[in-house]
């Protein structure tokens, strides 16, 4: 039986206007020279890794996914430190580990003591968004964030937003320090660690995805083929791919082996 009355209204669609004034010409294109520098740790098989310049490109966003305990904390923040060492202005948020197990890591890997360190822990008080956006506002050359699922999380429960706002947040934020807009007008590359799967797969969005340059997969052969570990990059739009680095991880150093191509 069909009900009586008017038929309900269809809702309109309002389209909203969009600006095209940045449309131009490739050959127009105005970028700043500070951003097509090249941040070399002096790690020269790490460098010579990363990039085609030797060294984290400025402006880069390098995704960094790895099994647990294969050493990805370790292996970034040796190159951080490095780049700090040579004169650049880096920082690290730890969203996973706390003042005391920093304190005990940095013991073991004393070159990791120059890195100056945020722990979200110290700041429960206050809203992470803020606490990551007014930290990076400072100017910074090189960020390592670790790990990037904990900095969503706690932005998520402090916003009460769901993954994709928290995803968008992190991604905008990214994206306006790779432009320079900070104090310092830094052009900055950020390091990010994330979390993976059971399956060693990566966790996140398509536009968290998007928005890397390089994705950086760090990790641990079968006991058939060594148990060796190693780095590769399954994409890099400044240095190569389907080449491996080898590492070895001990209590107190890094050692890095060589670049080998992948079969």
């Amino acid at each position: 039986m069909k009900k009586r009355g008017r038929p309900p209204k269809k809702q309109k669609v309002v389209k909203k206007l969009i600006s095209f004034k940045s449309l131009t010409r490739l050959d127009n294109l105005n970028i700043d020279p500070r951003m097509l520098e090249t941040m070399p740790s002096g790690i020269k098989l790490m460098d010579e890794f990363i990039s085609h310049e030797g060294g984290v490109p400025c402006s880069t966003n390098i995704m960094a996914i790895g099994d647990p305990g294969v050493g990805k904390t370790s292996i970034l923040l040796d190159t951080l430190a490095a780049i700090e060492k040579s004169g650049r202005k880096c920082l690290f948020i730890s969203g996973e580990m706390g003042r005391k197990q920093m304190f005990k890591y940095t013991k073991r890997f004393k070159q990791f003591g120059c890195v100056t360190t945020l722990f979200l822990s110290d700041f429960l008080e206050f809203n992470s968004k803020d606490v990551v956006e007014q930290v990076l506002n400072k100017g910074f050359d090189c960020v390592l964030i670790d790990s990037i699922a904990e900095v969503i999380d706690s932005v998520r429960d402090d916003n009460k937003w769901d993954r994709k706002s928290a995803e968008s947040w992190l991604v905008d934020t990214c994206v306006k320090n790779n432009k320079g807009e900070n104090k310092k007008k830094k052009f900055t590359s950020f390091l990010l660690i994330q979390q993976v799967t059971k399956a060693g797969e990566f966790v996140g969005s398509n536009k968290l995805k998007h928005m890397t340059d390089a994705m950086l997969e760090i990790r641990r052969e079968s006991d058939r083929d060594g148990g060796g570990t190693y780095l590769e990059f399954t994409k890099n739009r400044n240095g190569s791919v389907n080449q491996r680095l080898s590492f070895t991880l001990s209590n107190t150093k890094i050692d890095y082996g060589m670049i080998t191509g992948v079969e």
